[in-house]
C-alpha cells in the first residue's frame, strides 16, 4: 500500500512538472538558445499610470526563403515572445525598426514586413508543431495580452519580426538596431516654443554582425553588449514633430 502510495505521488509530481514544461516559454528551436528576457525599466521620463510589457527575444536569423513572386529571398527574422506582469489585459499593437549605424555604410531605417509565404517558412523551422502559435506583427495586435499573475507561468504570446532582402539593401552594415515600440504606454510631450514633439517608450536592442554577405551563416548575428553595458535598454524616442502655428 505504501509502494502504491509513493508511485501514485512520484506519478504526479511527473506529471505536474511536465505540464510546467509545456507551459513555460520554450528555447529556439533552430538555435537550442534560450530566449533573452529584458525587464521593464523605470525611466525618469515616465509618469504616473505608464505601464510596460515584457519582452524576450532570440537575436535575429538569417535565412533564404523561395516566394512566389520574386524567387529566393533573403531575410533576416526575429522570434520573441511578450507577456504582461500588469493589473489588467493589455493592447501590443507592435513597430520593428531596424535602424543602421555603420559610419562607412548605408545607413538606412526599415521596418518588419510580415510577408505571408516568409512567416511560413519560418514557423516551419521555429515552431514545426505549431504549439507556439507564432503570430505577425499584424496578428499579434489582435487581441490583448493576457495577464500573467505573481509568481505565474508566463502566459506568454509569440511573433515574429521580418526584415525582407537585407543583404542587398544594407550589404556592408555591421552594426544596427532595433527599436520595438508598442510594449508600453509612455509618452512625453515637450513644447520647445516652436514645435511639439512627441516621444514614445520603446525598446532599444543593438545588434551586431562581424561577417558579411560573402559568409552568410544563419546565426551570423549577434547581440551587441556594448563592452558590457549590454545590448538592451529602455528610451523615449522621438516618433513626430509638429511646427507650431
Amino acid at each position: 500500500m505504501a509502494h502504491e502510495s509513493t508511485t501514485r505521488r512520484a506519478f504526479l509530481v511527473a506529471t505536474a512538472a511536465g505540464a510546467l514544461t509545456c507551459l513555460y516559454p520554450r528555447n529556439s528551436v533552430a538555435q537550442n538558445t534560450p530566449y533573452r528576457d529584458t525587464p521593464d525599466e523605470k525611466l525618469s521620463l515616465d509618469r504616473a499610470g505608464v505601464w510596460t510589457l515584457r519582452f524576450a527575444y532570440v537575436p535575429i536569423r538569417i535565412l533564404k526563403v523561395k516566394t512566389p513572386d520574386k524567387g529566393e529571398r533573403t531575410v533576416w527574422y526575429m522570434v520573441y515572445y511578450v507577456y504582461n506582469t500588469t493589473e489588467r489585459p493589455r493592447d501590443f499593437i507592435p513597430e520593428f525598426e531596424l535602424v543602421t549605424k555603420d559610419l562607412n555604410g548605408k545607413l538606412g531605417k526599415y521596418l518588419d514586413e510580415p510577408q505571408p509565404t516568409v512567416v511560413e517558412a519560418i514557423r516551419k523551422i521555429e515552431d514545426p508543431t505549431g504549439e507556439l502559435k507564432i503570430l505577425t506583427t499584424v496578428s499579434i495586435a489582435k487581441n490583448p495580452i493576457p495577464v500573467t499573475g505573481p509568481d505565474s507561468v508566463p502566459r506568454a504570446v509569440y511573433g515574429v519580426a521580418v526584415w525582407l532582402d537585407m543583404p542587398a539593401e544594407v550589404p556592408n552594415a555591421n552594426n544596427f538596431s532595433v527599436y520595438v515600440s508598442g510594449l508600453s504606454n509612455g509618452l512625453s510631450i515637450k513644447d520647445t516654443g516652436d514645435e511639439i514633439i512627441v516621444s514614445r517608450k520603446e525598446l532599444q536592442i543593438d545588434f551586431r554582425r562581424p561577417t558579411d554577405n560573402e559568409r552568410n551563416r544563419p546565426d551570423d548575428i549577434k547581440v551587441n553588449d556594448n563592452n558590457g553595458i549590454g545590448a538592451e535598454k529602455w528610451i523615449y524616442r522621438e516618433s513626430s514633430t509638429r511646427k507650431k502655428k
